[in-house]
């Protein structure tokens, strides 16, 4: 059964067993329900949303990476409940000490924690704007004490900066290998 949130919806991948959207301005409270949570928010130095004013601004930021760049963050729900956003995930085109990179980027409700949603919604991403810009690469910035964040971007493929390389925000720079 399709709903009419779902006919609305631009798909940007698809995997196994999630689907993965464009982020539109109506998903403004999946938006503070995923970073305005304190455990979703950990090893977040800045810490949750304050409020909805502020996933707002996240929510036009990553509506605007879109019509900019043609990629960035999706919105994830399951194909059994595509209507339900259970987090964020994709790739944002910035630069990095200079160089042209993709953000690899991944934040999950915390129900849906531990079911390897995020693994799959970063391979998805990953496979769909990958061919579309090629010798760009993907790094992931993640706080040093982040491991399960780490523990995530190595098992796909991204490895920590050997000279221990940080970002201006104190973050370990993880590469593609």
């Amino acid at each position: 059964m399709t709903t009419a949130r779902q006919a609305t919806r631009t798909v940007v991948a698809a995997s196994e067993r999630l689907v993965l959207t464009q982020p539109q301005q109506g998903d403004v409270e999946a938006v503070f329900a995923v970073h305005g949570d304190p455990e979703t928010n950990r090893y977040n130095p800045n810490g949750p949303q304050r409020d909805l004013a502020a996933a707002q601004e996240a929510l036009d930021g990553f509506v605007a990476d879109w019509v900019r760049d043609g990629v960035g963050y999706c919105a994830v729900s399951t194909r059994a409940e595509p209507e339900v956003i259970i987090g964020f995930a994709g790739l944002y085109l910035h630069t990095l000490d200079g160089e042209r990179v993709f953000n690899l980027y991944y934040r999950f409700r915390p129900s849906a924690w531990g079911q390897g949603y995020a693994a799959e919604a970063s391979r998805a991403a990953m496979a769909e704007a990958r061919p579309r810009f090629p010798g760009i690469p993907v790094v992931a910035l993640i706080r040093a004490d982040n491991l399960p964040s780490r523990r995530l971007a190595e098992r796909l493929g991204l490895v920590a900066d050997p000279d221990g390389r940080v970002d201006a925000e104190d973050r370990l720079i993880h590469r593609m290998a």
